[in-house]
């Protein structure tokens, strides 16, 4: 698949629960675009979005079912970082993971990112190989400040968060700058079948107990 142009996201990142200032520290991520001819010209709206993120995750847009997910992301992506926003105007990145939990997966969180991390609906783990689409990823980006920051994971590495410079946006664990401050992930308890139109109801169960 041909893939045009790329641009760069630098992240700088500040607590979405804490000061709104802290060290300049900037990492720049590039991210390739997909192909806007991607998808067929008569596919479904549906169709030209998993094609659009498949491109981005670097992955096969078969293996893409949260089609709810994937949309959700689409209709957020690039909107403004603003401190104690929750809307399309600015948004942080703990107020994002709070709206994308609630509309996709109907699961209520917490409003900052530590309270996220603590709550009943996460259990926490440390094992990089134990990532699913749709574990929270948190960091600590600000000294003092164990837990400042969160998104969420989606395949290939790659999380969505809400970033102070780039607003809602894709990133990549492996950059040394996450990898420097990742601190553990979070298996959320869902309805996957919400988040996938089906209405039967069953839980996922995290594997690992609360640290």
């Amino acid at each position: 698949m041909a893939v045009a142009g790329s641009f760069c996201l630098l992240v700088f990142l500040a607590s979405c629960t804490g000061s709104r200032k802290s060290a300049n520290q900037y990492q720049t991520i590039v991210v390739k675009p997909p192909d806007p001819t991607a998808a067929a010209a008569n596919a479904s709206p549906e169709k030209r979005t998993i094609t659009k993120y498949a491109a981005y995750l670097k992955i096969d847009p078969d293996s893409l079912k949260n089609v709810v997910l994937y949309t959700f992301i689409d209709k957020w992506m690039k909107t403004p970082y603003k401190y104690g926003g929750n809307d399309e105007n600015g948004i942080d990145c703990s107020a994002f993971i709070q709206r994308l939990l609630n509309d996709v997966y109907n699961i209520q969180v917490p409003r900052t990112s530590a309270q996220q991390f603590f709550t009943k609906n996460v259990e926490p783990f440390h094992d990089n190989s134990y990532f699913s689409e749709g574990d929270l990823v948190f960091f600590c980006t600000v000294p003092g400040n164990p837990i400042s920051h969160v998104g969420m994971y989606l395949r290939n590495r790659y999380f969505i968060n809400a970033s102070t410079s780039s607003g809602v946006s894709l990133a990549n664990l492996d950059d040394p700058y996450w990898k420097k401050r990742f601190v553990a992930a979070g298996r959320v308890k869902v309805n996957k079948q919400l988040a996938t139109g089906n209405k039967q109801t069953t839980t996922t169960q995290p594997k690992n107990n609360k640290q």
